[in-house]
């Protein structure tokens, strides 16, 4: 089953393959078969054990109830428009995209409707139940006087599926616990369950701390309000490669642009292939152009040289410049010298908008510094004026820049390799715990920065997730440590390794809003829960290369280790799960990134059997299988997201 779910996944047409007759009997066969099993093995007198599986049946049998029985469709609405679904009258009495504030980015899709002569209302993650049927935000018209709504209708199956889910964490927590602390772990768990809530001359600047006077405005930039600082440096990195220029700041490169443009227009600056006159990898603006002045990339594939020369001269025209708030329209939008003002706009907020930076750029032009610190100051004060209500305050602009200037720095990662595999090969636990602390502290400052910056827990994204997993291999490292100390320096090479992956797949770290659909306090759960297994399977997969070279005894810490990763793994899966069917009504969808989980899942359960599967009792063939299963873990976190894609991609 795993060789052929695997298979799949690389079809083109794989979720009807999936949900095929065949399938379906094979999941069929396989859950007779392990009944037989259950039974002949007599798992029933070990109650824990014997629910566990059982629960698995359970869901299988829920997903089978919902695959027969369960219906789902797609109303449209207009306002004041009124459908039938089943036997109850539906009625769209508006329909209302909420916005974060001050922004142009949508924080959520509100549908206010009637239900059989109810009011109700239908958001992402707010689902609406009447009669059996289940209302799900699904997607609304350009115009904003309709809504699509995901209808579904599966009592039985949903009642089945989690109830398999329930019994399966019982079952978790229940094999989990030792036996004499049993009774006063169910009191507390009951306790939290009723009291949870739901070399060239360098081209012309202005100087270093003029150009960081820019860096205290604040401007519209991936829909938000951010500060002009981290704006500076996405536009740097992602034009140079590099958070830095030729010693120049962000906020020099970027005003550079716009005041010295016909200096910075020859420059090579650039960072991409292919391009250059000379064959090199950096290219000036120039290079975009052939002798007789056309633009070279015109024709499709080139999107990497479209983005960077639009990138470029965005910011010489002073588009990216979005730095004047306007509100008297009624809804707040950021413009850019260049753009369309409202005609409604006072004179006054017009001449601000589109003759400030020109009056600016006249005075860089004659060296007059401090007048251009006063005109920014102004615009500053300003942007206040106008909007003051929307303006992050003083403490999560400085977290933003404090993650901004943080995040960019790699060494950090590679201290932590260098330390790890010096402590591996002359161990001091005193340094190794030391640097386990140090290296855990870091990262956990860094994630509460970005929480502080964008107003949310950050598991939005490879990189935020690749954090909480270096925060886990330092916990599971220093958990482990008193039997074993080198686990300390094998949690210090996950941690290390994870930060260096999280920065190779995304250069640039930026605070960034959510989509609507992932402002679910389930979201928090489910990252947690998968990125803390992936930890642990990290390390159980370094346990066995170091057992493979003569480090024996680690062989006895992994074994220690599978089970509460299998664990984690089965508790973040059925809870994104459960996620799922809260956001968009199904609670599984055969997605690369499920399907990858599930394999991976079930891998790292067969060492779990070992009555069954005797040769994985053999510590060479444990070792071995260590390592290889990992390359599942690999392919469910990158490889899915860079070769199949699918909801769960954060390529």
């Amino acid at each position: 089953m795993v060789v052929a779910l695997a298979a799949v996944s690389f079809l083109p047409d794989a979720e009807r393959i999936y949900t095929s007759p065949v399938f379906v009997a094979g999941w069929a066969v396989l859950a007779a078969w392990s009944l037989c099993v259950i039974v002949r093995r007599r798992l029933y007198v070990r109650p824990a054990v014997f629910m566990l599986h059982v629960s698995f049946l359970v869901i299988l049998a829920g997903a089978l109830v919902t695959h027969c029985c369960g219906t789902s469709e797609k109303v449209h609405l207009r306002v004041g428009d009124t459908v039938f679904v089943g036997a109850l009258p539906v009625t769209l009495d508006e329909f209302v995209v909420e916005y974060y504030p001050g922004t142009q980015a949508p924080s959520d899709f509100v549908s206010h409707i009637t239900v059989d002569g109810t009011k109700e209302t239908v958001a992402m993650n707010k689902v609406v139940t009447a009669d059996g049927y289940r209302f799900y935000q699904s997607g609304y018209d350009a115009d904003s006087l309709g809504s699509v709504l995901t209808v579904t209708h599966d009592p039985w199956g949903i009642g089945v599926t989690y109830s398999g889910y329930l019994m399966l964490l019982v079952s978790m927590i229940w094999i989990c616990v030792p036996e004499k602390r049993r009774k006063t772990v169910a009191a507390v768990v009951a306790v939290i369950g009723f009291c949870s809530p739901a070399l060239n001359a360098a081209p012309s600047v202005v100087p270093a701390d003029v150009a960081e006077r820019f860096g205290n405005l604040f401007v519209y930039n991936n829909g938000r309000v951010a500060p002009f600082s981290s704006l500076a440096r996405d536009f740097t990195v992602r034009l140079t490669g590099s958070a830095t220029y030729r010693g120049m700041n962000p906020e020099q490169v970027l005003s550079g642009w716009l005041f010295y443009y016909d200096s910075w227009k020859d420059e090579p600056c650039i960072y991409i292939k292919g391009v250059a006159s000379d064959g090199g990898d950096r290219a000036s603006l120039a290079d975009f152009f052939d002798e007789s002045g056309r633009y070279r990339f015109s024709d499709m594939g080139h999107e990497e040289e479209n983005e960077k020369f639009s990138l470029a001269s965005m910011a010489s025209a002073g588009s990216l410049w979005k730095i004047f708030p306007y509100t008297g329209s009624g809804n707040m939008v950021w413009y850019s010298p260049v753009d369309d003002m409202p005609d409604a706009m006072d004179v006054d907020s017009w001449r601000m908008a589109r003759h400030s930076l020109g009056y600016v750029a006249e005075l860089v032009a004659v060296g007059d510094w401090e007048g251009v610190a006063r005109t920014v100051d102004k615009i500053a004060s300003y942007q206040h004026a106008v909007v003051p209500e929307v303006l992050p305050s003083a403490a999560r602009t400085w977290a933003e820049r404090m993650f901004v200037d943080l995040s960019a720095s790699s060494w950090p990662a590679a201290v932590m390799v260098v330390a790890a595999v010096a402590l591996f090969v002359c161990p001091c636990r005193r340094v190794a715990w030391a640097a386990v602390g140090l290296s855990a502290g870091y990262v956990l400052f860094l994630i509460s920065l970005n929480a502080v910056a964008a107003g949310r827990v950050p598991m939005a994204n490879g990189y935020e997730t690749m954090q909480w997993m270096a925060v886990g291999a330092c916990v599971a490292a220093a958990l482990g440590a008193r039997r074993t100390p080198e686990l300390l320096a094998l949690g210090l090479m996950v941690a290390g390794l994870s930060l260096m992956v999280a920065m190779i797949g995304l250069r640039n770290p930026q605070v960034t809003q959510i989509m609507p659909v992932l402002r679910s306090p389930l979201l928090s759960v489910h990252v947690l829960a998968v990125m803390l297994a992936y930890a642990l399977l990290a390390l159980m997969a370094l346990c066995g290369v170091a057992w493979l070279f003569g480090r024996r005894h680690l062989l006895a810490e992994s074994r220690r280790m599978l089970r509460p990763a299998v664990f984690l793994l089965a508790a973040g899966i059925f809870i994104g799960a459960v996620w799922a069917n809260m956001s968009w009504g199904r609670y599984w969808g055969w997605d690369p990134k499920e399907v990858w989980a599930l394999i991976t899942m079930l891998v790292y359960s067969l060492p779990l059997h070992r009555r069954s599967l005797s040769w994985l009792a053999d510590d060479r063939a444990y070792a071995i299988w260590c390592v290889a299963a990992f390359t599942c873990v690999v392919m469910t976190y990158f490889g899915v997201n860079f070769i199949l894609g699918g909801l769960h991609s954060y390529a």
